[in-house]
């Protein structure tokens, strides 16, 4: 009996083992598209990435040892060259303000104002800062996935 049900059993995984990989890409692809046009908004991704931008420039003044991976990273966020945001004190960043003049620089960069305030102890600096949002798609199997990348500028 045993073996019988073994049997059934591998017979059962073969048959759904031998589905179309097609439709499991189109399912792939379905899921995908319904996450992107979730997508959360232009302020909330740029405060994000700025927020990780600090943090890297923080742990690049404090943890010296790891510099020249840090240094990698910030060049990633960086459209020119890596900008030092008040580096010679300890503070923080707070009220992240994305603006809604959006500046279109080619078709797929988009150059936008972020306005934030670097706390210390001491006092409160109001500043801002411009981030490129770039655009792209990449297309994996026939299906064409959105991409998008964040640069930090001063201007």
């Amino acid at each position: 009996m045993k073996q019988f049900l073994y049997i059934i059993l591998v017979l059962l995984f073969m048959a759904c083992a031998n589905k179309e990989m097609n439709k499991t890409y189109d399912f792939v692809a379905e899921s995908y598209t319904e996450t992107s046009s979730l997508e959360t908004t232009n302020s909330e991704v740029i405060s994000e990435k700025f927020n990780r931008y600090f943090e890297l420039l923080q742990l690049k003044r404090t943890h010296p040892d790891f510099e020249e991976n840090i240094v990698n990273q910030l060049h990633e966020l960086s459209q020119n060259e890596i900008l030092e945001i008040n580096s010679g004190k300890d503070g923080k960043i707070e009220n992240i303000h994305v603006t809604d003049q959006i500046i279109i620089v080619s078709d797929s960069i988009e150059k936008i104002k972020v306005n934030y305030d670097f706390v210390t102890s001491e006092k409160t600096i109001k500043d801002s800062i411009y981030a490129y949002k770039i655009s792209s798609t990449t297309v994996i199997d026939n299906v064409t996935f959105p991409s998008l990348k964040i640069k930090f500028s001063k201007k």
